[in-house]
């Protein structure tokens, strides 16, 4: 049968089979909308004749329910049954209804761990495109159901908030309650969540300032005072006697599950190195255990520094990639001006931090001139490395590990030893009746002592011991070479030689991902290789046993690796590279275009997701399409990625979409007009408007006649960032023909008449945009939200506040963070200049700190000039021109257009004349020789202070920053 879904968590929708089918409007959805509510039982024709005409009936009206009953099959099949006497049924699983599905998690998550149940209730809240039964939530026959979901989506959301403060992320907490509360603002849960957050955010005055406004809403709104729990939160944070948060987690890169053995001293003396230095290396033969050691050591360290961490892995960076492999660790888009270093640096040298740099040695250069450019500029930093050699870095500290103690070979009895007590420990989680006795002691010594006590080799050969036991095992081994290395390696190939042919083969194709992966990836890879039609789950199982593969779970289900020297081991014994070069770029190609074929029709929150888990291999894949010189694959997954509006690529996948479009240029062809298309657009977004424009152009010209809508929007955008109103004009209009691109044209161009002062056309367009919206991505959704916003800014800047925070929060949900963004900086914009300073100074403060973790600085510098009109405003001349100042001289900083030409200096004149000529030449030169990082964070201490309650005689009190 086939399957079908019905969606309620917003507006009504169908899929069967995973195919998206319209049901259209009026009496046939809402009946469908009333079978969903008693999904599985039977409904009273009664009850849906209501449901269908109210009290407006028809002429015969069981025979016309009969009609629609019979039309809505049509497009649902028999899940629609019919039940005699009592009616009719929705006869599909739980499952079969998003509702129900967001049940079952919120289910499973009061069963799971903290870990599990944030997951859990992460997914459950994805599930949410709108309000419950959206377009007939009013309906008497869907209220209290509609009423209800929103209930549990709320209680949700305040639980998720709550397992993000407990696991030390107060910042996902403060953003879940804000939008939280802001739909229902007396939720005092919510409000506790929201003050405990802030207070171990640092944001002591904030916190306490939230306690404040809602004791004053209360009781003015209400008549009543806050609970008690509430009034004792308030009274901790005002005694800076809040409970410290639970010791958050430091992040987890590697499985430390199994038993850390024999490395006691050396894992002392690593935390006390790292506290002690700026500059920590971890040196060491492969498989001697440095990075196992690291994520030990992370933890302890990260209690005894009090810094936040992070983790860049670069065992499958290329050369020229490790800054920007640190930088996307941090969260980061780097920006043209800076480039990749330097956004590390501006993240890290006011805030801080412990960063541990895994798997250096094949890049040991480039890693030696970063560490030393952070050891000199953050003096709050610690930097952990680890590599085969040390970095060369004048005062980094080198920790040699060298391997596991084995027994000496002329002692016998010595099973204590740390070599044979991690070979012992290793063979009991696969055979658990294993033992160390008198009889099998030796042998085991004796394979430890073959193995030179290397931990990797020891985990390989207990896999083998478990199922073979010691004496073949300790058979096999003979002759292995004595270098700790070379052992390493005969100890990988001794194990790959006691695979089948068929596991030889698989575990060498598995060399091709660049990360993780999953069962279902490794399928589709191995189907599309030529004469591969069986099924690769047990030779994949059996990989992981023998210890081959790595497999974990960190909530997102199963996903497994290769570590990097099995992974070298195995590149070198692939067979057939160039197929499986090819059937991997052909999979990456098919999800590419799986997912921009769904993204007008699936969850925005699923596509980011998709998308997010592909990154890594369509960087792979698209590397090797150009260099094996398949222009027209990586032409055609830009392509696909681009088509999926808002979703932003990291630096390194943009920049070989924008290599593809610039080779695809040099040799013009119709199938790659797309594709340059697509590199046009990722270089307007840089800023490159002459490059976008020549890449537009190109496309154009090589479409023979089937135009690419990606080439109209790529000169559309250029000729809006360039100031050209007819050519952007010209070039949205010529956009809103291609399907499924009405709105977004739409929405552009009402946003262009907007900022052009012509209102009449800005409303008209918003309206094109808006009645086409039903039928669109969610990530386009939010953008014509964000239009709508900025448009009624100036009839009713308090709707006009209440689209861009609806807009934000769409856009936050599925992933399409310039649209977020963008929507934030303009939300400021309307709390500055429209009277809601308050909210206006907490906005501000967040923007600079969300901001500058993301390294998105065009929208940092409008965010300070946007702080300096709010600080010039609250009487803070002084802060106010060193913060305009500064986004005067910085040299990221975007050019002013517009109004804001003859506002700023307005703003610029009247500090000015407030403070005189002599302060501001002051002000101005030491706006020049701070660092644009030192220029956030000192606005945001100014913005926090603003917020603290004053002492009597008006000073604010003395409070941590």
């Amino acid at each position: 049968m086939p399957k079908v879904h019905i969606g309620v968590l917003g507006p009504l929708g169908v899929s069967v089979d995973g195919r998206t089918v319209a049901v259209p409007p009026g009496r046939r959805r809402r009946v469908l909308a009333c079978l969903a509510v008693h999904r599985g039982r039977p409904v009273p024709v009664d009850s849906l004749i209501e449901a269908a005409w109210g009290e407006d009936l028809p002429h015969d009206p069981v025979a016309a329910l009969h009609t629609v009953i019979s039309r809505l099959r049509t497009v649902v099949g028999d899940a629609i049954a019919g039940a005699g006497p009592a009616g009719y049924v929705l006869d599909v699983p739980a499952e079969g209804v998003d509702a129900g599905e967001f049940e079952a998690r919120l289910a499973g998550a009061e069963q799971a761990g903290p870990k599990g149940a944030a997951h859990l209730l992460e997914e459950a809240l994805a599930l949410w495109r709108g309000p419950a039964y959206a377009e007939v939530r009013e309906a008497p026959f869907v209220m209290v159901e509609a009423m209800r979901l929103e209930g549990l989506r709320a209680d949700a959301t305040e639980r998720l908030a709550a397992l993000a403060v407990d696991a030390g992320d107060p910042v996902t907490a403060v953003g879940l309650t804000e939008a939280l509360l802001a739909e229902e603002p007396f939720r005092e849960r919510a409000i506790e969540t929201l003050v405990t957050a802030l207070y171990r955010d640092g944001r002591a005055a904030d916190a306490l300032a939230e306690c404040r406004r809602y004791r004053a809403r209360l009781a003015d709104e209400l008549g009543l005072d806050p609970a008690p729990t509430l009034r004792r939160l308030e009274q901790q944070v005002l005694g800076h006697d809040l409970p410290d948060a639970p010791p958050s987690r430091p992040p987890v890169w590697l499985d430390t599950s199994a038993a850390f053995i024999g490395r006691e001293d050396e894992l002392a003396d690593l935390v006390a190195a790292v506290v002690r230095n700026r500059l920590t290396v971890v040196t060491g033969p492969g498989g001697v255990g440095k990075s196992r050691l690291a994520a030990e050591a992370l933890p302890l360290l990260h209690d005894r520094l009090a810094l936040p961490a992070r983790v860049a892995e670069l065992a499958s960076v290329t050369p020229g990639g490790v800054a920007l492999a640190v930088a996307t660790s941090l969260g980061l888009r780097p920006d043209g001006v800076s480039g990749a270093a330097g956004a590390v640096v501006d993240r890290l040298e006011p805030r801080g931090g412990l960063l541990v740099i895994d798997n250096c040695e094949h890049v040991v250069d480039e890693v030696a001139v970063l560490a030393r450019r952070l050891v000199t500029r953050c003096p709050d930093v610690r930097v952990l490395a680890t590599s085969r050699r040390r970095l060369g870095v004048d005062h980094e500290q080198v920790v040699p590990l060298a391997p596991l103690a084995v027994p000496a070979a002329d002692v016998r009895g010595s099973g204590l030893t740390a070599s044979v007590r991690l070979l012992t420990h290793r063979v009991r989680r696969l055979a658990p009746t294993f033992a160390l006795t008198p009889d099998n002691a030796t042998e085991a010594e004796e394979l430890c002592r073959r193995l030179d006590g290397l931990p990797l080799a020891l985990e390989l050969a207990a896999a083998r011991v478990a199922t073979r036991g010691l004496d073949e095992v300790l058979g096999s081994v003979e002759g292995f070479a004595r270098d700790p290395v070379d052992g390493l390696e005969d100890v990988v190939a001794w194990s790959y030689r006691l695979l089948t042919p068929e596991q030889q083969a698989l575990l060498s194709r598995l060399s091709v991902f660049v990360g993780d992966f999953t069962t279902e990836e490794v399928r589709g890879l191995v189907a599309r290789l030529p004469g591969e039609h069986r099924d690769v789950g047990a030779d994949l199982a059996e990989l992981v046993e023998s210890s081959l593969v790595s497999c974990h779970d960190r909530g997102r289900g199963i996903r497994y690796r290769l570590l990097m020297i099995v992974r070298a081991f195995a590149t070198e014994r692939l067979r057939d590279p160039d197929a499986v070069r090819v059937a991997h770029a052909g999979r990456v190609a098919d999800v590419a275009s799986g997912v921009a074929r769904d993204w007008l029709h699936v969850d925005g929150a699923e596509i980011d997701g998709r998308l997010r888990a592909a990154a890594p291999e369509m960087v792979s894949a698209v590397r090797w399409a150009l260099d094996a010189g398949r222009i027209d694959l990586a032409a055609s997954i830009a392509a696909d990625v681009a088509s999926c509006m808002h979703w932003t690529p990291g630096v390194e996948l943009s920049d070989l979409f924008i290599e593809a479009a610039e080779r695809g240029a040099a040799s013009p062809h119709p199938r790659l007009a797309a594709g340059v298309a697509a590199g046009a657009f990722f270089v307007v977004e840089r800023g490159d408007l002459a490059g976008a424009r020549r890449l537009a152009q190109a496309a154009v010209a090589m479409a023979d006649g089937d135009e690419p809508a990606l080439a109209d929007l790529a000169l559309a955008v250029a000729a809006m960032y360039g100031g050209d109103e007819v050519g952007t004009v010209h070039w949205f209009s010529r956009m809103a023909r291609a399907p499924g691109l009405l709105v977004e044209a739409s929405s552009s161009l009402a946003l262009s008449a907007c900022y052009h002062g012509d209102m009449v056309a800005a409303r008209d367009h918003l309206e094109v945009a808006l009645a086409a919206g039903a039928c669109v991505a969610d990530a386009s959704s939010a953008f014509a939200h964000f239009a709508a916003g900025e448009i009624a800014l100036a009839q009713d800047p308090a709707r006009g506040a209440a689209l861009l925070r609806q807009a934000a929060q769409e856009a936050d949900r599925v992933g399409a963070e310039q649209v977020g963004r963008v929507a934030r900086v303009a939300l400021l914009a309307a709390t500055t200049r429209h009277g809601a300073p308050e909210e206006a100074v907490h906005l501000a403060s967040w923007l600079l700190a969300d901001l500058a973790a993301k390294g998105a600085w065009p929208q940092l510098w409008t965010t300070l000039r946007l702080s300096a009109e709010l600080l010039a405003s609250r009487g803070r001349a002084a802060e106010a021109a060193f913060v305009l100042e500064a986004t005067g001289v910085g040299q990221s900083a975007p050019p002013l257009v517009g109004e804001d030409v003859d506002r700023y200096a307005a703003l610029t004149l009247d500090l000015g004349t407030r403070l005189g000529a002599p302060a501001v030449a002051g002000i101005r030169q030491l706006a020049s020789a701070t660092s644009r990082a030192h220029v956030v964070r000192r606005t945001e201490a100014v913005l926090r202070e603003m917020t603290a309650p004053r002492s009597p005689s008006g000073a604010p009190p003395t409070m941590e920053s």
